[in-house]
């Protein structure tokens, strides 16, 4: 029933595009079935949404919507002939051979990515931080009690669980709860891994359209291979889904600016771009800056009458944010601050340059790429030439990036929190939330190379090429996916058959990760093996790693018996090496043991007691 609920959700988004979209809407299904997604997730969260408020169950009254809004969306659509014919499409033309190795490739891409959410999901079923500590939690809010929700989840000993987000997310998941029955965790990374795989397909399906097969699959490998972009897309965090309503708000505007005739495309537009508030706080900032970007152009090229639909259809988005801002949610936090001290920090020269040094590590070191692409993206430029310059409602995009980043430095600067706090827990994800709509303006400035061969392609030599550059592509990404670590392991090498595995023993509170970085802080006394698994015998390594502590404390490693440290470990970092000699397959137990007891991490009644730390594990 999880399944059937996304399912009758993505129909009851495709119904609604298809009557809006005013034209033959077959050659444009590319389109239409991820904007489908999008719009089917977005209505359908708010129609459960507003009958939570009234009735004990809502996934019935809620259903009961969908379906009248299904068939009313149906019957109209029926009843009316497209009012535009299609425009040609450079998918419509035959592949060449060099698309068919691209394509190949791209294919490839989504498989691992696949694997890699899917082993990111089992990793962490009840998502991140964010994820079971507030959306899910609110979505159990909704799920279990009734109509009196918003004053349960408002009481002041939840403020930390921030009641005021927007609730396209938690509604989303209780939705699929209520639907199959039990709250099974697969509920929320399927809506989270939805939004995300709609993202991917909505961009290559948009350049696909605008300039041709090759740059969307150039494009559409970009995202793909954004490593932080596949391990977060079922992390059931809202980013991915709010990245996936702006590239949607995005596109739209582009295609109703092209048809200004289209009205059903401007209501659309609105519609999308009011979803985003609907989905996460920084959506309010992208309505307005949107809004106020498509309001301006059309009313300076005399089109105030497609910027009036977009506003219709903003208002009816903008309907479920009312009710629940207006009305149920308290105020949120960075806003319950005094003003005053805040507009002074303003002329605060520090906080300027601990925002940009924070903004240029984050883009340094964004994607958790092993080498960056940038430079390789910068190649089209380097002969200014031979790029395509934005054209039309496309110039929309580089602003719009351009002013979210203000935005979002703007509520740094004013913000009430910790800075350097506010900064290391959000900017990356922020960041994230505009790489597809900076894919999608990179795209399109891309030059084409979509020649079409005329006769078509001579497969007697092609054909070899082709095999040869997807097996050496196979390679590759079978290397760098036995590569990867499991979700238990902290380092791991190969020589060979064999293969040294590090994971931990007893009296770890677990692995911990920040990007590449894994850690994992003990109780007191604890175990670490260094697993052989393979044919033949183990091999000698080194392991290296650093010991940390709050407060100065002796740590002693024993094997077997034998020490093989000891020393004091100060408050910081302090290096250790160990060697690792041979050994029949099987596991090595190296035992830490403190004299001095954990220092609890904060002052509550729950706080961790913390003794010491491994960070940077490593097999040499």
């Amino acid at each position: 029933m999880v399944f059937g609920a996304l399912f009758s959700a993505w129909v009851l988004g495709c119904l609604i595009v298809a009557h809006l979209w005013t034209r033959a809407v077959r050659s444009d299904l590319p389109l239409v079935l991820p904007l489908g997604l999008i719009v089917g997730l977005g209505v359908s969260s708010a129609l459960f949404f507003l009958a939570s408020l009234v009735f004990a169950r809502p996934a019935l009254v809620g259903g009961a919507l969908e379906f009248t809004l299904a068939a009313t969306a149906m019957w109209r659509r029926t009843l009316r002939r497209p009012e535009a014919p299609p425009p040609p499409i450079p998918w419509n033309h035959r592949m060449t051979w060099a698309q068919w190795a691209l394509a190949t490739v791209f294919v490839q891409a989504v498989v691992v990515a696949a694997v890699v959410a899917w082993r990111a999901y089992l990793t962490e079923p009840y998502g991140g931080w964010d994820g079971w500590a507030i959306w899910n939690m609110h979505a159990r809010f909704m799920l279990r009690a009734g109509p009196a929700w918003p004053d349960l989840l408002a009481a002041p000993p939840l403020n930390w669980t921030h009641p005021d987000y927007p609730r396209l997310v938690p509604a989303s998941v209780a939705r699929l709860w209520s639907w199959a029955g039990i709250e099974t965790p697969a509920a929320a990374g399927l809506v989270s891994i939805a939004f995300a795989a709609a993202l991917v397909a909505l961009l290559v399906a948009i350049v696909a359209r605008q300039r041709g097969r090759t740059p969307a699959l150039l494009g559409g490998l970009l995202l793909l291979g954004t490593p932080f972009f596949v391990t977060f897309s079922s992390n059931e965090h809202a980013d991915i889904p709010l990245a996936a309503g702006m590239l949607a708000a995005a596109v739209l505007v582009i295609l109703a600016g092209e048809n200004t005739a289209n009205r059903g495309l401007w209501l659309l537009a609105g519609l999308v771009t009011a979803l985003t508030s609907w989905t996460k706080n920084e959506g309010l900032l992208f309505t307005v800056v949107l809004a106020a970007l498509v309001c301006g152009r059309e009313w300076r090229t005399g089109g105030s009458r497609h910027a009036g639909f977009f506003l219709v259809g903003l208002a009816f988005g903008l309907l479920p944010v009312g009710v629940f801002k207006l009305l149920l949610a308290p105020v949120n936090d960075l806003m319950a601050a005094p003003l005053g001290p805040r507009l002074a920090q303003l002329a605060d020269s520090a906080r300027h340059k601990l925002i940009l040094a924070s903004l240029w590590r984050d883009l340094g070191r964004f994607g958790e790429w092993r080498v960056l692409p940038y430079l390789a993206m910068a190649l089209p430029y380097f002969s200014w030439q031979i790029r395509r310059p934005l054209v039309g409602p496309e110039r929309t995009i580089p602003a719009l990036i351009a002013l979210m980043l203000a935005g979002f430095y703007g509520v740094y600067l004013l913000s009430p929190q910790d800075l350097t706090w506010h900064l290391d827990s959000s900017l990356v994800r922020l960041l994230l939330q505009l790489w597809p709509l900076a894919l999608l303006g990179w795209s399109l400035t891309v030059p084409s190379g979509d020649p079409v061969e005329a006769g078509g392609p001579h497969w007697r030599w092609k054909l070899p090429v082709l095999v040869v550059a997807n097996i050496l592509t196979a390679a590759v990404l079978v290397v760098a996916l036995t590569g990867q670590l499991a979700a238990n392991e902290f380092a791991a090498k190969r020589s060979g058959t064999a293969r040294l595995a590090v994971t931990l023993g007893e009296g770890w509170f677990g692995i911990e990760r920040l990007g590449d970085a894994r850690w994992a802080w003990s109780s007191g006394d604890a175990t670490l093996f260094v697993q052989a698994t393979g044919e033949g015998r183990g091999f000698p390594a080194k392991l290296q790693f650093e010991l940390r502590s709050l407060a100065p404390r002796q740590i002693t490693i024993r094997a077997g018996g034998t020490v093989l440290w000891s020393g004091a470990v100060p408050v910081g970092a302090t290096p250790v090496e160990l060697s690792i000699r041979k050994f029949s397959d099987g596991a090595m137990r190296l035992e830490f043991s403190t004299d001095a007891p954990g220092v609890r991490e904060g002052p509550g009644d729950d706080a961790r007691a913390l003794a010491f730390a491994l960070y940077e594990v490593r097999l040499r």
